[in-house]
């Protein structure tokens, strides 16, 4: 199912690897406020919810695997993906430090295939909000549902087209004593439900700039793209709380289960 849009850019790619290359030095850093813990706890309580009880969780889109190390220490078995070289480097790095045991894999979440399958699948901080283009997050579904075991859960967050109208991407930390300085900008498009973010970085006197797109998808054509990808028992919530989702939620946690 794809929504019905104009003027949305024809093209049939994956998600840029590039958009997280430069900035990948620096992704801990510039993470470092999120609060981590809380989104365990979260997931924790979306999976009691479902009645799941994981031994194994695939992490799509893991970034630098800091999700993937927490859930790790919480006693779970963790795979974690990513389409970017450099954050999957990252994130073995640290796995190697810390004598971690996750498997780390460079693949595209619309195209990947481990051969094997899992209790249970996430995808946190609007990681799919950056496959921009309808039929490749209807793909990366369909890969989800495979890798999992009949009844297995895939909980996953996005943002929302009311984040992007409320300029939630632009933000900026400037202060001359931070070791990395930024300022993004996000140019909202709402005929193509497309945010195009421009960031420029500073560190140590050198200037980078990296530019990332999401897209907005609304919650019926997510409840659709989950039922033709081979999920049921499809929950909606207004993020990091049991409560529907609002008019004014700027994300959305979906929480559903593979098909028997």
């Amino acid at each position: 199912m794809e929504e019905r849009v104009t003027n949305a850019p024809d093209t049939d790619r994956s998600p840029d690897a590039s958009s997280f290359s430069s900035v990948t030095p620096y992704y801990d850093s510039l993470m470092s406020s999120v609060p981590y813990q809380m989104w365990v706890g979260y997931y924790l309580l979306l999976l009691s919810q479902q009645d799941v009880h994981p031994k194994t969780i695939l992490d799509v889109c893991c970034g630098t695997g800091t999700m993937c190390e927490m859930l790790q220490e919480e006693g779970f078995e963790m795979t974690g993906l990513d389409l970017s070289p450099g954050m999957i480097a990252e994130a073995k790095r640290k796995a190697i430090a810390k004598d971690s045991p996750i498997d780390y894999w460079c693949m595209d979440a619309s195209a990947f295939e481990l051969n094997r399958r899992f209790d249970a699948a996430l995808s946190f901080y609007d990681s799919l909000n950056n496959i921009t283009q309808p039929h490749r997050l209807q793909m990366a579904l369909k890969r989800v549902a495979e890798h999992l075991q009949p009844g297995g859960s895939f909980i996953f967050d996005l943002n929302t087209a009311f984040a992007f109208e409320q300029h939630m991407f632009d933000q900026q930390s400037l202060k001359p004593e931070a070791p990395l300085r930024y300022k993004w900008v996000g140019d909202w498009d709402p005929a193509t439900r497309l945010i195009t973010v421009h960031m420029k970085f500073w560190h140590m006197g050198q200037e980078f700039e990296e530019t990332h797109v999401q897209r907005a998808y609304d919650e019926e054509t997510v409840r659709e793209m989950l039922k033709i990808a081979g999920f049921e028992n499809i929950e909606a919530y207004h993020s990091y709380t049991l409560d529907p989702p609002r008019n004014k939620s700027d994300r959305i946690h979906y929480a559903a289960l593979r098909a028997s």
